[in-house]
């Protein structure tokens, strides 16, 4: 069965099987597909039926099997873990999340399981589209409706930190709590980075002695984390009274329970990249609308190690130019500094 190529993920797909997609889920008929452009991983196409517009999520991040070489392609992993946090964001928080979440485990269609949920209203940007699409207004009002929302999706709290196992497929805790497992997780990533060539010792000696700080702090309340909180993963829209919101929230796949501070760096360093007096925007949006709970900024230096060694672990393998001559605390240092004075 012939089909157009909606991306390099999600490969060539027959309307055929769009159709029968949209009539085992019940969401109408099959009209057309239109891909997506944005998202760095290709798993989305947008669906329009006789019933309204959707999203399709297909091919999940596939988990290793036994066979470090191989992926087990119907992986139930990354689906069934966004449904669960959907259904939690639904039930206890206002925030503006795509419900419901229409999840096939079953891979006769496509070759892989996949989602489908309602198409979000608005727009979607990322840090620099956004600077010449909207005003300067504007652009304030989003960043503000950005840290409320965050706000409001951190009032979705659990009995204790932690995640989806990837072999039983059930939320499990954080062996020693949120603080632990970023230490983990980050010490993971930073030997990638070291192993790759991209860290010195004295990046490897600062960040040690960051985790040596991180074990003496009091743990902060756990909220729920989404873990990739930007523009990106977002839209946004005018409201009746001509004020920008967010509309949406989407792409759960890295979401967990945790500390929610960890999910104001990703959004401030976007902006302290692009335009500086919104990530102020930001942080005094997400504090106005009942962000904070005890005092973030001593975990700062943890949650900005962590974060920045996702992006920075990558680098050996296409050095961009701006990250040349500097090492990893040359760079990541001085967002932790603007952070903590924009929480002081």
């Amino acid at each position: 069965m012939s089909g157009a190529v909606y991306s390099e993920r999600l490969g060539a797909i027959a309307d055929e099987q769009f159709a029968a997609a949209a009539a085992r889920m019940g969401v109408g008929e099959f009209i057309s597909a239109t891909p997506i452009s944005a998202g760095l991983f290709g798993q989305n196409v947008f669906i329009s039926t006789t019933a309204g517009e959707f999203v399709l999520r297909g091919a999940p991040h596939w988990v290793r099997g036994p066979n470090e070489a191989d992926f087990r392609r119907d992986d139930r992993f990354q689906f069934a873990k966004e449904t669960f946090f959907a259904d939690r964001l639904r039930e206890r928080t206002r925030a503006p999340t795509p419900w419901p979440y229409l999840h096939d485990r079953s891979s006769d269609i496509f070759g892989w399981p996949y989602l489908i949920m309602p198409r979000m209203p608005g727009v979607c940007f990322n840090e620099r589209s956004i600077l010449k699409t909207l005003a300067p207004k504007a652009r304030g009002e989003v960043a503000e409706a950005a840290g409320a929302t965050l706000a409001q999706m951190q009032t979705l709290t659990w009995p204790f930190a932690g995640d989806f196992d990837v072999d039983t497929i059930q939320l499990t805790p954080d062996p020693g709590g949120a603080g632990a497992h970023t230490i983990v997780q980050a010490r993971r990533f930073a030997g990638e980075a070291e192993a790759k060539g991209v860290m010195v010792a004295g990046d490897m000696d600062w960040i040690e002695a960051i985790f040596g700080d991180a074990r003496t702090l009091k743990p902060r309340p756990v909220t729920f984390v989404h873990g990739d909180y930007k523009l990106d993963n977002m839209t946004v829209a005018q409201a009746v009274d001509g004020r920008w919101e967010v509309s949406g929230v989407f792409d759960l796949h890295t979401a967990r329970f945790g500390d929610g501070a960890y999910d104001l760096v990703r959004a401030s360093c976007a902006w302290l990249d692009t335009e500086p007096t919104l990530a102020r925007v930001f942080i005094d949006g997400w504090r106005a609308a009942g962000g904070g709970g005890s005092d973030p900024a001593p975990w700062m230096p943890l949650h900005v190690v962590a974060e920045r060694l996702i992006f920075w672990r990558f680098q050996a393998d296409a050095r961009p130019a701006w990250s040349r001559g500097l090492t990893f605390r040359g760079w990541a240092e001085p967002y932790l500094a603007k952070l903590l004075d924009l929480l002081a």
